[in-house]
This record gives C-alpha cells, sequence and structure tokens, in this order.
C-alpha cells in the first residue's frame, strides 16, 4: 500500500473524495501489537501516518528484531518523528496505554471476517492484498460515481 499511498491521498484524499481509514489487525502477536502501539502513541499527537511510513519502510528491522528488543526499537522509531513529544510518546509505549483499545479493534475486524492484511475495503468491496494505483482508481472512481 505504501507505494501507491501517496498517489491515493494526492488525488482521493486530498480533494475531499475519499477518506482514508487504517484498522489495525494483530495478526502478528508481540510485533504486531507493538507496530500498532507505536502508530497509536504517535496518533495521539497527530503523527499517526509518519509513523506508519517509518514502520513500512522498516518491516525488516521489526522482524528481525527479538520481542524482548520491540520496546526499544519503537522507541527508537519514535525519536525519528520531527515534533514528536518523546517523553509522552515514550511513557504511551511503555505504559502500553493504547493496547486495551487496539486488541478491541482487532477483535472487530476479525468478527467481520478480516484476519490479516492487507485488505483494503471501498465501500461494500473487499479487496485482498496488495493491489495497483490503477485497480485501486478504477474501483474508488466506480464507486465516485
Amino acid at each position: 500500500m505504501l507505494a501507491i499511498e501517496p498517489q491515493i491521498v494526492e488525488q482521493y484524499v486530498r480533494t475531499g473524495k475519499v477518506r482514508l481509514v487504517f484498522r489495525d489487525v494483530l495478526n502478528h502477536r508481540e510485533r504486531s501489537e507493538r507496530a500498532s502501539e507505536a502508530a497509536a502513541c504517535s496518533a495521539q499527537q497527530g503523527f499517526f501516518w509518519e509513523m506508519h511510513t517509518l514502520l513500512f519502510e522498516n518491516q525488516d528491522r521489526v522482524w528481525g528484531t527479538s520481542n524482548d528488543g520491540l520496546l526499544e526499537l519503537m522507541v527508537g522509531f519514535g525519536s525519528q518523528v520531527e515534533g514528536l513529544d518523546q517523553e509522552a510518546y515514550r511513557k504511551c509505549i511503555q505504559e502500553r496505554s493504547t493496547l486495551q483499545k487496539l486488541r478491541a479493534s482487532d477483535v472487530e475486524q476479525r468478527s467481520r471476517g478480516i484476519y490479516a492484511q492487507p485488505i483494503f475495503e471501498i465501500n461494500a468491496q473487499r479487496l485482498f492484498g496488495l493491489q495497483s494505483f490503477e485497480t485501486m482508481s478504477a474501483y474508488i472512481e466506480e464507486e465516485l460515481k
């Protein structure tokens, strides 16, 4: 998604035609939880998409880090987000203050039959797996009619 995300944002979100919503699916246990917490704690300060991008670009580091090292990795990612209040972010991550809400979101997604990602919902249409910009655009344009 990240590869086509800027195009979707530029053509549809910024023009007010589409609202882009990210929903968590915690299908990789501790890794999913820690990454989702980093994004949620960043979101509390208005930096969700910046952290989302950082996490996407560093997937190999997340997968290559032991469960015991994930907290420190996420704290480190926070230090790369310009403007993020590091103290508040670190406290949020360490106290796991968003985890309960993230787990509830995961339960809700699973109740809707969503167990993995990426899955894209464009109104009633559900697309599974990575999609090209052309495919996404065709579905969006059809729904905008």
